[in-house]
């Protein structure tokens, strides 16, 4: 059977039912742990066996197969479904003896065990992922594309009970490199914050320069090509890489989304996705570039955070020079 998107398993799972082997693997670890979460309620929950006995855990990189398929295949403990948990699945050695456990979907109380086999990836080219593909529930936890991570900033938000203005959502959404356990903790940071009654923008990531006024203050200025501002501002940034770079990260996503809105005005297409805060500012900017310029612009960008981390260049010197080529 093909791949399983999560919400499909989730869906499963609301059902009532479970594969006997799952295959969660990708570089998204919250959506494997939230997954095993929802397993793990589906499969204790209820069951009439006694808790504690019914769960165990195993590091495959230091546990054989054989003992994983005995433990999956012995009865718990005061009765009911046992849950097996594989951190490292990767790590497996000898993996082809656990194909006993594989089959189809059932109900709890069909089932002896499930397993839930966590890896950073899945070897395809392997007789046994084959077998897991076709037999198993192969879930990816891929990365979050850039166009939907604007909805998982406000769905983490406001299951913390946080309400973000679209600044914020968009300043969290173009950080750089960027993954759900990043946003939690950001969001975590902010959260203490307004409990202790801190500036709360100027204690994610960035700090002030890059999560505050001051980004869109710059940004404004640079898509408007209003050199004195542009400059005035790097003064107060370009020495500081805490500030710097996390601005850098929130300039190229800019940059993007125009390259995006251009692209779109030219082919007359829609493939840039923006909330309404965003289209509106984004378009404004547009009238002053062709996309010609902008892709330029995306090129000089990688090449400036390439001569920020690995060269002796100063900073100052680096973005004075980028501002003086785009700005006017």
């Amino acid at each position: 059977m093909p791949k399983l998107e999560p919400k499909i398993v989730q869906r499963e799972l609301e059902q009532g039912v479970l594969w006997p082997v799952y295959w969660l693997y990708g570089h998204e670890r919250m959506k494997a742990r939230e997954l095993l979460k929802r397993i793990r309620h589906t499969v204790l929950d209820g069951s009439g066996g006694v808790l504690g006995l019914q769960e165990e855990s195993f590091d495959a990189a230091e546990t054989p197969a054989s003992t994983i398929l005995d433990s999956a295949q012995s009865p718990a403990l005061g009765g009911g479904t046992r849950l097996l948990v594989i951190r490292e699945a990767h790590s497996l050695k000898n993996a082809e003896e656990l194909l006993p456990l594989l089959g189809p979907k059932a109900k709890r109380e069909d089932l002896t065990s499930v397993c839930v086999f966590l890896s950073k990836d899945l070897d395809a080219r392997k007789r046994f992922s084959k077998q897991l593909i076709e037999k198993a529930a192969v879930v990816p936890c891929d990365e979050v594309p850039e166009a939907e991570r604007e909805a998982w900033v406000g769905y983490l938000s406001k299951r913390k009970g946080i309400e973000l203005g679209p600044e914020l959502v968009i300043q969290l959404s173009s950080l750089d490199p960027w993954s759900l356990d990043m946003i939690e903790q950001e969001l975590e940071k902010y959260s203490v914050a307004l409990s202790s009654g801190e500036q709360s923008s100027a204690v994610l990531q960035g700090n002030a320069a890059a999560l505050a006024g001051g980004a869109d203050e710059f940004l404004s200025a640079f898509f408007s090509r209003d050199l004195a501002t542009v400059l005035r501002h790097i003064e107060l940034f370009a020495d500081k890489p805490d500030e710097a770079l996390p601005l850098l990260g929130l300039f190229a996503w800019n940059v993007r989304q125009l390259a995006l809105v251009l692209t779109d005005q030219r082919e007359g297409t829609r493939t840039a996705k923006l909330n309404p805060y965003v289209a509106e500012k984004i378009r404004r900017w547009a009238s002053g570039w062709k996309l010609d310029e902008v892709l330029e612009l995306q090129t000089e960008l990688a090449r400036l955070d390439f001569q920020l981390k690995q060269t002796p260049l100063l900073p100052l010197g680096i973005w004075s020079s980028l501002a003086m080529r785009f700005c006017r």
